[in-house]
């Protein structure tokens, strides 16, 4: 807040009354001028501070994102073993764990994107006194995040119900030809929440190729045949 005191001493005439208005208007001009100085300087730091924990946080979300990819391939392997297994007992009923193409296995790992710095970001209004571009590019950025994350939980989900024979019987030879059909289709349901999540993970690196390793497009088409496994 200004303050503007008054003269110490009586205005003799219009000069020096000028004069003093005008030593005010120079004094409030200054004053302002200085209360601007240090919001700016505020302001400043705060999307420098900004800027460091944004960046710390991409460095983490791209060794997730590394490890997410070496997770998506193993999961992919392991997944496909699954519906070969599966397949086999629909075509063959009866046969024994001994010829199937594989064991089944149930895993599924994934490392959640952080997003707090962005987050306070937005609610703190610090992204108004950034560059839009730089704030669209962002925003796109952590966009990308919550939809792998989302299609992540959406697998989990799916491979939740995939599993649930198990609760009873481990076995799944001991799978009525129904059962057997039905857990195919979940199979293959938790595979294509499987196959979102890669396409999602491929799509962020070519808009953000620093993020790498990442699932190659040659690689996910060609799940998308193997997930469909001919009799």
């Amino acid at each position: 807040m200004l303050d503007v005191h008054p003269p110490h001493h009586s205005v003799a005439g219009w000069r020096d009354f000028f004069v003093h208005l005008a030593t005010i208007t120079i004094g409030l001009l200054i004053a302002l001028g200085l209360e601007a100085s240090v919001e700016w300087v505020h302001h400043c730091n705060e999307v420098s501070e900004t800027r460091q924990a944004l960046q710390h946080e991409l460095e983490e979300n791209r060794a997730n994102f590394a490890a997410n990819t070496a997770h998506f391939r193993d999961e992919s392997a392991t997944l496909q073993k699954n519906l070969l297994v599966f397949h086999s007992l629909q075509q063959h009923p009866g046969v024994p764990p001994s010829q199937f193409q594989g064991t089944i296995q149930w895993n599924i790992s994934y490392a959640r994107m952080v997003d707090s710095a962005w987050k306070t970001a937005c609610q703190t209004s610090i992204t108004a006194l950034m560059p839009q571009e730089e704030v669209r590019k962002t925003a796109e950025l952590y966009g990308f995040y919550e939809r792998m994350d989302k299609a992540h939980e959406e697998e989990a989900d799916a491979l939740t119900d995939a599993i649930s024979y198990g609760f009873e019987d481990s076995d799944p030879t001991h799978l009525s030809p129904a059962q057997v059909s039905e857990e195919l289709e979940r199979t293959k349901r938790v595979f294509s929440k499987h196959l979102r999540l890669g396409y999602l993970m491929q799509n962020l690196a070519e808009e953000f190729p620093d993020f790498k390793p990442a699932p190659q497009s040659e690689e996910l088409d060609r799940l998308v045949h193997l997930s469909k496994p001919t009799p």
